[in-house]
């Protein structure tokens, strides 16, 4: 009986918890400042106006960057030093099936830094630090979609370089698309005489992977934008990028992890090299 009675009390505690947690996530995502970035005009609800005219301008943003970057997809295939005839033939084939299977989205909100810290997202001293001398911060998220997902898989069907290239080609137009949706809020900031730090992404420093579950809620990825997260914390579709961005009222650049923090750092391919992540 006594037994039956700890896990009893345990279960409401643990239940309390999350009841806590799940309302300052819902407190986040009822602000006005949430909202859907379609790069591909695909059809946005909200607010009259307002989602409309962010769909417009992401669209225009995006088609400065139809092509994939395939210098820097070259460097995600492993190429040092550029990529040879051969692996440039490569990707420049891949890139046609896998740019046409992309519909990029985008969701970002503003919130207060001490909501998130209190929703558990903001854990870690690396993530504070890029944030201080800021009164705001943007909760960001990006995904390719599933198709991209799918295109790598199919490519990769009795053709394991094809199926790499392609998956380094998602990743390299994950972060062009990620570059769109930056640039467009920093003109939204500008609009406002604000000022935005860099992106800073869990993962980084010692921003845990564990957050991505709490950014996905706070951001309801799910069902505006069919980015999920799994149980061990890994995005779906895999070609997304979650991050935070500071907001202030005069220049911020924000805080660099160092090597010292990342969880890389043990096997970085970098750091064979002598060389780090922010030189490239």
């Amino acid at each position: 009986g006594f037994v039956v009675w700890i896990i009893s009390l345990f279960t409401q505690i643990v239940n309390r918890f999350i009841a806590k947690k799940l309302e300052i996530l819902k407190s986040l995502t009822a602000g006005p400042r949430c909202c859907i970035l379609s790069l591909f005009f695909i059809s946005c609800k909200g607010r009259a106006g307002r989602d409309e005219h962010w769909a417009e301008v992401c669209r225009c943003g995006w088609k400065d960057r139809r092509g994939i970057d395939l210098a820097q997809a070259a460097r995600y295939f492993g190429a040092r030093g550029g990529a040879d005839a051969a692996t440039q033939a490569l990707l420049e084939k891949c890139a046609v099936p896998l740019l046409a299977a992309a519909t990029p989205r985008a969701v970002w909100l503003e919130a207060d830094p001490d909501s998130l810290t209190a929703a558990g997202i903001l854990a870690g001293e690396d993530v504070a630090k890029h944030l201080e001398g800021c009164t705001a911060a943007l909760l960001l998220a990006v995904t390719l979609g599933p198709g991209v997902d799918a295109q790598i898989r199919r490519a990769g069907v009795g053709d394991i370089a094809a199926g790499v290239a392609s998956d380094a080609l998602g990743s390299a137009l994950a972060e062009q698309a990620a570059e769109a949706a930056e640039a467009e809020l920093r003109q939204w900031a500008a609009r406002q005489g604000k000022y935005l730090t860099g992106r800073y992404s869990p993962g980084y420093g010692d921003w845990p992977l564990a957050v991505q579950p709490l950014l996905a809620a706070a951001l309801d990825t799910a069902r505006r934008a069919g980015l999920c997260v799994t149980e061990n914390n890994l995005m779906t579709p895999r070609k997304s990028i979650t991050a935070i961005l500071g907001v202030s009222d005069h220049p911020v650049r924000g805080h660099l992890a160092g090597c010292g923090h990342c969880v890389l750092r043990t096997r970085c391919e970098y750091r064979k090299r002598g060389i780090t992540c922010a030189s490239e």
